[in-house]
């Protein structure tokens, strides 16, 4: 569990009930990139076996990757919003390595990844199918994506300046991955980094799930980490915005959706924190598109 294993169903899960629904609309009407605060300088080391590039190892050191790796475990408050509906909000706990993580909704319901499976609690909790997979897995890896450029089965390589959107070229990183990394190893990431601060500004990235390279890369996207938290020396992204983006040029289209996320605290989880809920159904990924 070491990568956006399904920011490849973000699109296709788009379109599915919202799991707390309510009248609202997206808060951005476009993109920042402007840093809250200046970053932490301390140096950073790898986990052994790992070779950590120059590129990702700025990212690390600016947002305190020494102090995050003293933790076992995150929670925040979390609110996704998606086409003006808010489709998660809630408690979110995740372990730092970024394999198990824990949803508590505010109208009651469970969602538990115990490292491979995904499980809803109760049973008839009204959460689409492939729905809790996709949130377990996704924003707690948004979150502590800084922490998670150097993962084994990883390949992070300075690309130069590259176009974030119309008024920002930044630092950039291609991220690629080992064969049999993830459920889609064929997807890339680009990563920018703001200049002054050394933080992660954006993941532009393309979506091969359910469809091939050639394909995917007609339709990429951009996340944009618009503002951190300091957290006993750790820097935590608080808000991100995702957008229909256009590769080479930068052009940021329609927004897709916000992540805001607050009230960060390092926890320690008991035994049941990431194990199936008495009362749970399993939640397995949808096929690919070409499967039905």
């Amino acid at each position: 569990m070491n990568r956006f294993k399904t920011l490849p169903l973000i699109f296709a899960l788009l379109i599915a009930p919202p799991l707390i629904a309510e009248d609202g609309a997206p808060a951005a009407t476009q993109p920042t990139t402007q840093p809250a605060t200046q970053p932490t300088t301390q140096p950073a080391t790898q986990p052994e076996g790992v070779t950590l590039s120059p590129f990702a190892d700025k990212i690390g050191r600016a947002h305190g990757v020494e102090a995050y790796r003293t933790h076992s475990a995150l929670q925040a408050d979390i609110t996704v919003t998606f086409g003006g509906n808010t489709a998660l909000a809630g408690t979110m706990t995740f372990d730092t390595p970024v394999g198990r993580s824990r949803i508590e909704t505010g109208d009651g319901a469970v969602m538990v990844l115990d490292g491979e499976d995904a499980w809803i609690a109760p049973a008839d909790a009204p959460v689409p199918p492939g729905m809790a997979r996709f949130h377990l897995l996704t924003w707690p890896y948004f979150a502590a994506a800084p922490f998670k450029l150097a993962d084994p089965g990883t390949t992070l390589v300075d690309a130069g300046p590259k176009p974030l959107d119309a008024h920002h070229i930044l630092p950039a990183g291609m991220l690629t991955f080992d064969a049999g990394t993830g459920d889609s190893p064929d997807d890339w990431y680009l990563v920018y980094r703001d200049p002054d601060t050394d933080r992660l500004a954006a993941l532009a990235y393309i979506v091969t799930y359910g469809k091939d390279t050639h394909d995917a890369e007609k339709e990429p996207h951009v996340a944009v980490y618009e503002a951190f938290e300091d957290v006993d020396g750790v820097t935590l992204p608080t808000r991100m915005s995702m957008w229909n983006w256009e590769s080479g040029t930068g052009k940021i289209g329609e927004m897709l959706g916000q992540l805001d996320l607050a009230n960060y605290r390092f926890v320690e989880p008991d035994e049941s924190t990431f194990t199936q809920p008495d009362g749970a159904r399993i939640d397995a990924p949808p096929p690919p598109a070409d499967q039905g």
